[in-house]
């Protein structure tokens, strides 16, 4: 019986990239900067093939990417705004944490150990956070969808640049981790700090962060502010 569905699905995803191999010439290269034009509609989306593609997409990720990648989905259009939040509580974060690492005599170290422990910092969760946002509103959305269920598509500008920023904030956040827990058994032993790299990988962190959320579409950067701001 399993095999029967096996046989069906297969040739049902057979048709769908067949049907839509037409479209593969097609792109979109608007340049990498925040916009609502994510948003407009398009007269190509079949909430079917979405479904569809999401279910492929999910199985081959979750292999490939040892479950780091966040589950696929068709949002409403505030849901995006809900994923965004954890992002910006990120960003809180690391702009704290730039204070503290510059607190004379290091008396912010062991504050900013604690935030660096939270989940959120673990790297499985770190990037899970981040694809969760980046995954759904510049692939997964269903207004491109179809664009991508035949395979190998190129991804938008905007997300291949959210990736890159987000391993780059996620290395210097990792950096910072082991260099707040080497300054403070350093304080501990009575040595003095090396305040250098402490400062460094904060402030490249803290420039990631905006940098990132300078490609998030204004309206839904608007939403989750004020998510944040009433929670």
């Amino acid at each position: 019986m399993n095999g029967d569905n096996e046989y069906t699905r297969r040739k049902t995803l057979s048709f769908v990239y067949s049907t839509v191999g037409l479209l593969s010439s097609f792109s979109f290269s608007n340049p990498a900067v925040a916009k609502d034009e994510l948003f407009k509609p398009n007269p190509l989306t079949n909430k079917f093939l979405e479904k569809l593609r999401i279910l492929e997409q999910a199985e081959a990720d979750n292999l490939q990417y040892n479950g780091e990648l966040a589950p696929g989905s068709s949002p409403e259009k505030e849901a995006y705004a809900k994923m965004l939040v954890p992002i910006l509580v990120i960003r809180q974060d690391i702009d704290e944490l730039d204070k503290l690492v510059h607190n004379p005599d290091g008396e912010g170290l062991n504050e900013a150990e604690i935030i660096l422990s939270k989940p959120a910092f673990e790297k499985k969760n770190f990037k899970k956070i981040f694809n969760a946002f980046a995954d759904n509103i510049y692939y997964a959305d269903q207004d491109r969808a179809n664009l991508y269920l035949g395979g190998g598509a190129t991804p938008k500008n905007e997300q291949s640049i959210a990736y890159l920023l987000r391993n780059d904030i996620l290395t210097n956040v990792e950096n910072l981790q082991a260099e707040v827990a080497y300054a403070i058994k350093e304080r501990k032993a009575g040595n003095p700090i090396e305040v250098e790299d402490l400062y460094l990988y904060a402030k490249i962190a803290k420039d990631g962060m905006k940098k990132y959320v300078d490609i998030v579409p204004p309206t839904e950067l608007i939403a989750a502010e004020k998510m944040l701001l009433s929670n």
